[in-house]
């Protein structure tokens, strides 16, 4: 069906045509029925069989609204999209961005989609989708995607604003990105993952709302085949206990109803731990005064998306599931679409290391050691001394910045898991240089200058290259307790042999009570 019917009378034919169909829903190629936050949280999940029979119930099409914005994507159709890339290194005013993004000349290719013609973007340049925020509580968001290659937290979709801001230079930051995470059981790469953001949500704790849904199936959908995401948010208030607010929403992959927040948040039917956590951030197409951004493949950190997008739509209301699978069946996700020629369109997955372990492993082989899963022993370091330890890092091929190794700081020479009640907790060091400290029972977070709490941070790494310098790497940490405060020291070695350093000092202790241990996230360390 082409796409160029103006949606009223697109609505009326629906009406006739989707009589004949029942509550089918057409020809999936992803089995849309399904059976956090930041990558530090990690909970348990209560199972699939909620999921499995909200995605499975019986569900008749409905005629559609008119929608608020569509974008077909069909060659030579206009439609106010433009090509981007991105500013290496080159965040400009943007305090909370690692890159920047600018307009492109580059031109996309097109090719069949799931109706009409969809776009294909290189892994190179992206686009500015220029759409304008509904304003409303409730809203609707779906389109097509086919994936070459998807990243973690790496974007598909992502609009909202203020999102190259850092929050904490009292910006009102919020987005959602369509992205892929690696929170699934025994960390399995979920894809696509909504995850959002509104730090003007905060509770009164401090604590940032960073809600997320998903399929609760721990699988990849829209990985070389068609998917159709669908993101309602029907704006329902959910509070959690510890006072933070998100919005009611329902999540749809292929016309199927996957997660619902209002459900779960009433009945635990996906999730038994953080209701409140897995829904979606209010606010995001309300930004009053400020600039409203729309993405698709980019955004102001993580790897350019590579693949196809057709037919986004932008509803000011929120869809019923009927209307939802009257959207899928306008689509055929069984169409071959087929990349420009030298685009690589049939991208093999990148293949993680064969690793010979010559020491103390830290970390499963197959990198799938999640968040604050597994430690190192535990060394204490006597007041007036230094303390050194070597490992060599591994990590897998996809692996972001983060997923290397890291450094903990503690009064005890124990595991945390093993650590007493009285036990303080000093520095988490993140090999990226993000970290963190306790302050009493509130965790004082930051980011590119740790320097803020009180510490000096000096390092020399290029951050573009960062992860493939770490691979294979030889690291020493070297730890000195100076009576009151502790240095630690980092010297790395890379497979290549070149030389970095990263060093931590001024990190205030207490009475001489200094121990340390290694940890992971998603990666492995081969101790000497």
């Amino acid at each position: 069906m082409k796409k160029k019917f103006v949606s009223t009378l697109l609505a009326a034919v629906m009406v006739v045509s989707l009589a004949a169909c029942g509550g089918e829903s057409g020809n999936e190629s992803s089995g849309g029925q399904s059976s956090e936050q930041s990558s530090e949280q990690s909970s348990e999940q209560s199972g699939s069989d909620g999921a499995e029979n909200q995605g499975s119930a019986e569900v008749t099409p409905e005629a559609l609204v008119d929608p608020f914005a569509h974008i077909t994507f069909d060659e030579g159709a206009d439609e106010g999209y433009t090509v981007v890339e991105r500013a290496e290194n080159d965040p400009g005013a943007l305090d909370g961005a690692t890159h920047g993004i600018v307009d492109s000349t580059a031109t996309v290719s097109y090719a069949d989609g799931p109706v009409g013609q969809a776009v294909y973007l290189d892994g190179e340049h992206a686009l500015n989708l220029h759409l304008e925020p509904t304003n409303t509580d409730t809203y609707t968001v779906s389109y097509w995607m086919n994936a070459d290659r998807v990243a973690t937290y790496a974007p598909t979709l992502t609009m909202g604003y203020n999102m190259g801001k850092a929050a904490d230079a009292g910006n009102d930051v919020t987005w959602f990105n369509v992205t892929q995470s690696e929170w699934g059981t025994d960390s399995a790469k979920i894809f696509p993952i909504v995850w959002s953001r509104n730090e003007a949500s905060d509770a009164q704790d401090g604590t940032d709302c960073w809600p997320w849904m998903y399929a609760f199936d721990d699988q990849r959908h829209g990985i070389k085949e068609w998917v159709m995401v669908t993101i309602v948010c029907s704006g329902e208030t959910q509070t959690g206990a510890a006072g933070t607010t998100t919005a009611g929403a329902q999540y749809y992959l292929n016309g199927n109803l996957v997660y619902d927040s209002a459900d779960n948040y009433t009945n635990h039917t996906y999730w038994e731990e953080w209701t409140w956590d897995a829904s979606l951030a209010p606010n995001i197409m309300k930004p009053g005064d400020a600039q409203f951004e729309s993405w698709f493949g980019i955004n102001y950190w993580d790897t350019i998306y590579k693949g196809f997008v057709d037919d986004l739509y932008v509803f000011d209301t929120a869809l019923t599931p009927g209307q939802v699978l009257s959207l899928y069946q306008l689509g055929d996700p069984n169409v071959s679409s087929v990349a420009p020629e030298g685009a690589a369109g049939n991208e093999e997955e990148p293949q993680n290391p064969v690793v010979t372990i010559t020491g103390t492993q830290l970390g499963a082989e197959d990198f799938t050691s999640g968040w604050w899963t597994t430690f190192s022993e535990g060394w204490e370091v006597p007041s007036g001394e230094t303390v050194s330890k070597t490992f060599v890092n591994w990590h897998g091929a996809e692996a972001s910045n983060w997923n290397n190794f890291v450094i903990v700081l503690q009064s005890e020479a124990v595991s945390p898991l093993e650590k007493s009640a009285d036990c303080v907790e000093y520095a988490v060091l993140r090999a990226d240089n993000w970290g963190w400290k306790m302050d009493g029972d509130t965790q004082l977070t930051t980011g590119d200058s740790l320097d803020t709490l009180g510490w000096t941070v000096e390092s020399d790494w290029n951050w573009d290259t960062f992860a493939a310098d770490l691979q294979g790497a030889t690291v020493t940490v070297s730890v000195t307790n100076n009576g009151d405060t502790a240095d630690v020291e980092c010297q790395i070695t890379t497979a290549a042999g070149d030389t970095h350093f990263q060093n931590y000092k001024n990190i205030a202790i207490n009475d001489g009570a200094l121990g340390f241990c290694l940890t992971v996230d998603s990666s492995m360390l081969d101790i000497q």
